[in-house]
């Protein structure tokens, strides 16, 4: 009887164990970011193509395109009023 207390026992502290150890899932699992999905013209196509970005990756292209777009248009004009020049 005294071994079969003591079995008892050490299955249930070996369970507490194992839980406190095991790792929570929601707690390791990545959060996925939202995507945002435009759709773009092609050149030489009458089709729209879909393309998704999350939030910051928008940004980041949203921002480039404004800087090249300053560009083509002349307006990036430095602090002296010369233009700026790239360097190749």
């Amino acid at each position: 009887m005294r071994k079969l207390m003591t079995l008892a026992a050490l299955c249930t502290l070996s369970g507490a164990l194992y839980a406190q150890t095991a790792p929570a899932p929601a707690a390791t699992k990545p959060v996925k970011e939202k995507k945002i999905c435009r759709q773009e013209d092609v050149t030489g196509s009458i089709m729209m193509a879909r393309t998704c970005h999350t939030k910051e990756e928008w940004a980041r292209i949203d921002a480039e395109n404004a800087r090249n777009a300053q560009h083509i248009l002349g307006r990036d004009r430095g602090p002296a009023g010369n233009a700026a020049t790239h360097q190749q």
